[in-house]
């Protein structure tokens, strides 16, 4: 639709000023999973659909009018994914605005996808893997909502202490995603240990599988299972995912997990995860100084645990986690779900 009436009302007040306004966006599927996508005029970007609310109306009956004109489908409003403050812009005109970005996931419900204004070169419904290539933002507007688990999406969120214990405010605020976190000495030279950021996916799938049991099990060429998990960590606020940068080479990573449970009365646990460190970096000790990163990390988030797992073929992780403090004080128990159903108890008599 063009520019909504009320705005051109606004800018005969204030002129090209800054506008704080409040966009809608969906990720519409239909019955095959296929997302609903249209080719902008404007920029020839393919984009999820979105719009501009009006004065007074409620997001989900303006999201479903935004659908509906620029594309013909009717759909229903399910979920509410994602919220962000969008960076502001200024129009070829000199108008400046800026957004307040409400992501939704959408059902189509009925109508022939078109182009049915004049904001759209074209319309269409498109395969998961077989996306055009979109516009950045709707792109991560739409790994985040594929990755919804019921969390909505918040940009720079609360770390999971102030989530699970509310009223807390102990502690720096958490950083940007890929804001650095701390300094790591490497024989003399400072490595920079920062929250991972999806350019750094491949390198870190790569450091996964560059060991004996990696190397059977990781896929480092076929990324895009990989790019959904690291958008539902990226949601997440009780995961954080960081990674060691080196001058811009990624040479470690380690995923941390705040756990909320009843045990222990009521404490949060962390759980350290795919912990790696690269061949070429070893003997600067940036293992140790990341595992010991990690439990002062737990620390400042409340936790009173700090757990972890290593298969038990790895003598030498086990010698270096007790050398660090841990105790081997639990057997564990994994069981691999590809297909296979847990018996009853019938079937175990």
């Amino acid at each position: 639709m063009p520019t909504p009436e009320f705005i051109l009302a606004l800018r005969e007040r204030v002129g090209t000023q800054l506008l704080f306004l409040t966009g809608v966006t969906a990720v519409v599927r239909n019955s095959h999973g296929e997302v609903l996508l249209c080719r902008r005029v404007d920029n020839g970007q393919w984009a999820l659909v979105s719009g501009i609310l009006e004065p007074g109306e409620q997001p989900a009956e303006g999201l479903r009018r935004e659908i509906a004109e620029e594309t013909g489908v009717a759909a229903r409003i399910d979920d509410l994914t994602g919220v962000w403050t969008l960076p502001a812009q200024q129009y070829p005109n000199g108008d400046r605005a800026q957004y307040l970005d409400l992501c939704f996931t959408a059902t189509y419900l009925s109508g022939q996808a078109r182009v049915n204004d004049d904001e759209s070169l074209e319309v269409g419904w498109f395969a998961l893997d077989a996306l055009p290539e979109m516009m950045e933002r709707s792109r991560v507007r739409l790994e985040r909502a594929l990755a919804f688990t019921g969390h909505v999406w918040f940009e720079r969120a609360a770390t999971p202490t102030d989530r699970y214990a509310a009223g807390s405010d102990d502690g720096p605020p958490p950083a940007a995603v890929g804001a650095p976190l701390a300094a790591l000495d490497a024989g003399g030279r400072p490595v920079v240990l920062r929250r991972a950021t999806r350019e750094d996916v491949p390198a870190v799938v790569a450091l996964i599988a560059d060991d004996q049991l990696g190397a059977t099990r990781e896929s480092p060429g076929e990324l895009a299972a990989y790019l959904r998990a690291f958008a539902a960590i990226d949601a997440d606020p009780a995961q954080l995912l960081v990674v060691l940068d080196d001058g811009g080479v990624v040479v470690g990573t380690m995923q941390l997990t705040v756990i909320p449970g009843l045990a222990r009365g009521g404490a949060l646990r962390a759980q350290v995860e795919a912990v790696r460190v690269a061949g070429s970096q070893r003997g600067q000790r940036l293992g140790e100084q990341l595992i010991r990163w990690a439990v002062a990390e737990a620390s400042r988030r409340g936790c009173a645990l700090v757990q972890l797992t290593t298969d038990k073929r790895r003598a030498d992780a086990h010698r270096f986690y007790e050398r660090l403090g841990f105790t081997a004080s639990h057997e564990g128990f994994k069981m691999a779900l590809s297909g296979r159903q847990v018996p009853t108890i019938e079937e175990q008599r």
